[in-house]
C-alpha cells in the first residue's frame, strides 16, 4: 500500500518532468512557440507549484497511511483504555476511566493540520508518528533544497514573486530532487510500518 503512493507520486512528477520538456523545447524552437516563449514566467510558476503540491499531498498520504497502520495494529491488539490511560497519565481521575479497546485518536485532519511541504515541519510531524527522517542521509542532504524551493513557492503564492530566477531547467532539476527526497521518506516509513 505505501510503495503505492510513492509510485503514484512519483508517476504524476515524471509527466510534470515531460510537460517541463515540452514546454522547453516550444521556448528554444526556431521559431518559438509565442504562447510558451511570452509566457514562460507563469509556466515556470506553474509548474513549481504543481512540484510542491505533488510532494505534499504525497507526505500527508504516506504519513496518514503510516498513522492507519498503527491504529489497526492497536485495535488488533485489543488493549484496554484504561491501561493505556494510566501509563500515560499516573494521576488519572476517577472521570478518566472508561471499559473499553484503546483506539488511537488521530484521524487524516491531525496530520493535514501540522504537515507542509516544508521539511522542518514535516521532520517534527514524522517524529510525532515515530518516524526520524534526519537519519536518512539522502532525506538529510536534500531538505535544505527541498526547504528554499517550497519558501519559493509560498512566495509565488502570498507574494506574487515573479520567480524570473528560475528557469525551466531548474524546475526539472528540483523534480529530480524531490523524487529522491519523496523516496527516502518512504523507505523510513515502509520499514517503520
Amino acid at each position: 500500500m505505501m510503495s503505492d503512493y510513492f509510485s503514484t507520486y512519483s508517476d504524476l512528477i515524471d509527466k510534470l518532468k515531460t510537460i517541463v520538456a515540452e514546454s522547453k523545447q516550444r521556448v528554444i524552437n526556431d521559431p518559438p512557440d509565442h504562447l510558451f516563449e511570452v509566457n514562460q514566467n507563469f509556466f515556470v510558476k506553474a509548474y513549481l507549484i504543481s512540484l510542491c503540491t505533488y510532494l505534499e499531498a504525497f507526505l500527508q498520504d504516506v504519513a496518514t497511511a503510516h498513522v492507519e497502520c498503527a491504529k489497526a495494529r492497536i485495535a488488533a491488539a485489543r488493549v484496554p483504555h484504561n491501561m493505556v490511560r494510566w501509563s500515560i497519565h499516573r494521576d488519572t481521575k476517577e472521570r478518566d476511566f472508561t471499559f473499553t479497546d484503546f483506539c488511537l485518536p488521530l484521524e487524516r485532519s491531525d496530520i493535514e493540520s501540522e504537515l507542509s511541504g516544508n521539511p522542518w515541519k514535516t521532520i517534527v510531524l514524522f517524529k510525532k508518528i515515530g518516524i526520524n527522517l534526519p537519519s536518512d542521509s539522502n532525506f538529510d542532504s536534500i531538505k535544505q533544497v527541498v526547504g528554499s524551493v517550497v519558501e519559493k513557492r509560498n512566495r509565488i503564492v502570498h507574494q506574487n514573486d515573479d520567480a524570473a530566477d528560475l528557469s525551466l531547467d531548474d524546475i526539472a532539476g528540483y523534480a529530480d530532487q524531490f523524487l529522491a527526497y519523496m523516496q527516502a521518506i518512504h523507505d523510513l516509513v515502509v520499514g517503520a510500518s
